[in-house]
């Protein structure tokens, strides 16, 4: 059985992981921006990238459900 502080942990750390992939995105479609500007494959390098983008997106909203697990959890246990 892991203990509470391990738990308190996790749930801190899924917050900045979910943060910190927010900022990586933000970055990751500015650069997409520039992407278009390079020739023939700027098209697909933004493709690309966006794709990486959705990705990240589809982690975080996983990231947030196993926040959303601890903390509903630890809500229980403290009644």
């Amino acid at each position: 059985m892991k203990t509470k502080e391990e738990k308190e942990k996790l749930s801190l750390l899924l917050v900045y992981w979910i943060e910190h992939n927010k900022e990586h995105a933000h970055d990751f479609k500015r650069w997409t921006e520039k992407a278009k500007g390079f020739d023939e494959i700027g098209t697909e390098v933004y493709e690309a990238i966006m794709e990486a983008v959705e990705h990240m997106e589809e982690v975080n909203e996983c990231l947030f459900k196993a926040f959303e697990l601890i903390n509903n959890k630890d809500k229980k246990d403290r009644k």
